[in-house]
């Protein structure tokens, strides 16, 4: 041990292995950032996967209704409450992006005043959204039979949207919640870009679903009396 090049200090470190160079059979692991970021792409990829299948068969399936000989024959409209919900939507995404990028700056009093706004866009589409819902459960209380409306599977589809943008808002307060406490800056700014990466894609899928209904409501009412 006399002529060993290591002092006892050596044997004694409690460095993390993630500070230590990379060895055989050593795994760095990764920043709490970095496992952040793919946590929330693994969390979008597979709700892709739900989103897309679930708004492909809608559409196949009132596609094939309209041909069959249970035919629907109620005609269908778009809920006008889902143009303003659109902007509140599009709304959030725009406030959390700039929030995210005022904490890069060390901006932090924009930070409080763009998480507090889009917490405020995300109640507010909620309560709209739920206006747009009930017109879909009114416009199936008025077909004469379940069968012959596209309103309830319309229902379903929004449905499954919102259900999602609740546990957004949930995330939109914690948020908010954070900003206020001055804890993000640009240094710390992961909850700011998780967060806005998730409404990110709920902009997305309600655009799509958007435009799905609106190929449905064609669909429906080209066969319609």
């Amino acid at each position: 041990m006399a002529n060993s090049p290591y002092s006892p200090k050596d044997f004694d470190s409690h460095e993390p292995d993630s500070l230590l160079p990379p060895g055989p059979g050593r795994v760095q692991a990764l920043p709490a950032d970095a496992r952040a970021t793919q946590g929330i792409w693994l969390l979008l990829g597979s709700l892709s996967v739900f989103f897309v299948s679930s708004i492909i068969l809608y559409v196949v399936y009132i596609a094939m209704r309209v041909q069959s000989d249970r035919a629907i024959t109620q005609r269908m409209e778009m809920p006008w409450s889902f143009i303003p919900s659109t902007i509140l939507l599009l709304g959030v995404s725009v406030c959390l992006e700039l929030a995210y990028r005022a904490a890069k700056r060390d901006r932090i009093a924009m930070v409080k005043q763009m998480a507090i706004a889009a917490c405020a866009l995300g109640i507010g589409f909620l309560f709209i959204q739920s206006d747009g819902m009930k017109r879909l459960l009114d416009g199936l209380a008025d077909a004469p039979t379940r069968n012959e409306s596209a309103y309830g599977y319309t229902f379903v589809l929004v449905f499954l949207h919102a259900a999602h943008v609740v546990g957004g808002a949930i995330g939109l307060w914690w948020t908010a919640r954070n900003a206020l406490a001055n804890r993000y800056d640009h240094e710390r700014s992961i909850g700011l870009k998780v967060c806005a990466i998730y409404w990110h894609f709920l902009d997305i899928v309600w655009l799509v679903l958007l435009l799905a209904i609106w190929i449905a409501l064609v669909l429906v009412n080209a066969k319609a009396p």
